[in-house]
């Protein structure tokens, strides 16, 4: 049981702990009940099945990413948005990164929870483009959101192996699988009409 007064555990970083530890098909809620000195009907109350940790990440994540003052976005290009939030996602998953690697391993052996990962990934890609002030409707919307899926996907590969302070190969490979995606997910800096039409711009 808990101390009276303690603080209270955080049962996602302790479950993925265990699912580090035990991977998916191990991982047991009494287990993490254990782990975190309480009750399982505890664990029932935050979390409702194994299915809901995976969930209740993802929304952590996704409101850890849209966490930020409009300011600190102001004035950069659309690429630059997108590396930011993708940025904050990836600080803000590190308490969870190696049971999300074990998870990674596991997944082509469990297609119903790469499924379900998928899904969350083009959720999470739709509130990435609302924070970048991206198009989210219509087909080539939808085409971009995967395209940048498959850079989030690409740049995880990098940061699971990533074991420095700064991140700096993360960072390395994410700005070139944007600029790579730049011209077909819609990243590219708008211009002025006029400049596009190849007008000179009039002296003030």
């Amino acid at each position: 049981m808990a101390k009276t007064g303690a603080a209270s555990p955080d049962l996602l970083v302790l479950a993925f702990e265990e699912i580090a530890e035990r991977g998916w098909a191990g991982f047991r809620l009494a287990a993490l009940a254990e782990r975190a000195g309480v009750p399982l009907v505890e664990i029932r109350r935050q979390l409702s099945g194994r299915r809901a940790i995976l969930a209740a990440l993802n929304r952590r994540i996704d409101e850890a990413m849209l966490s930020f003052e409009r300011a600190e976005l102001d004035g950069l290009p659309p690429r630059d948005r997108v590396f930011e939030l993708i940025m904050r996602r990836l600080d803000a998953m590190a308490p969870f990164r190696a049971g999300l690697r074990r998870l990674a391993r596991e997944a082509p052996r469990d297609p119903a929870m790469a499924l379900l990962t998928a899904c969350r990934i083009d959720r999470s890609m739709s509130w990435l483009q609302e924070a970048a002030e991206l198009p989210t409707f219509g087909l080539r919307a939808s085409l971009r959101r995967r395209a940048l899926g498959a850079v989030y996907l690409q740049t995880l590969r990098v940061w699971f192996r990533d074991d420095s302070v700064d991140l700096a190969k993360t960072m390395a490979e994410l700005d070139k699988q944007l600029r790579r995606i730049e011209p077909v997910a819609g990243l590219r800096e708008r211009r002025a009409r006029g400049a596009q039409e190849g007008e000179a711009p009039q002296a003030v």
